[in-house]
């Protein structure tokens, strides 16, 4: 039986190395991946993201480098961001008024057929997206 395969974005990750609302979820969804229950997806630009909300959360280069390198060790799948799911982007972005960066995330949602799991309260009701 293939492994559930899943899409998380930026939010979801920071609560790996923040301790805030529904971090425990996010934990245990990370977890899975560990141990193999689900495959986790994420653009190429996921990293850059958590790391630079990680600085503006107060965290110094001590912890980001640690996170870096947690984050590597994971092992996500990454995706490289091609012409192709740009454009997907920009169409998700201009339909649904959203950034650019969360258009990225969903555009892998539908081209790889699985959940979006995000924090962001303003993505949720947006299709195949599932909010913790």
């Amino acid at each position: 039986m293939e492994k559930q395969t899943k899409i998380i974005d930026a939010s979801i990750v920071v609560k790996w190395f923040v301790d805030e609302e529904n971090s425990k979820k996010a934990l245990d969804i990370r977890n899975d991946h560990i141990n193999g229950n689900i495959k986790i997806i994420v653009p190429d630009l996921t990293f850059i993201e958590v790391l630079n909300a990680l600085k503006y959360k107060g965290k110094t280069e001590e912890d980001l480098k640690e996170a870096n390198k947690d984050l590597w060790d994971i092992q996500l799948q990454i995706i490289k961001t091609t012409s192709f799911t740009l454009n997907k982007a920009i169409e998700i972005a201009l339909k649904h008024d959203i950034t650019l960066y969360d258009a990225l995330y969903i555009s892998l949602s539908t081209i790889y057929g699985c959940p979006l799991i995000t924090a962001d309260k303003k993505l949720a009701d947006l299709p195949n997206v599932q909010l913790i």
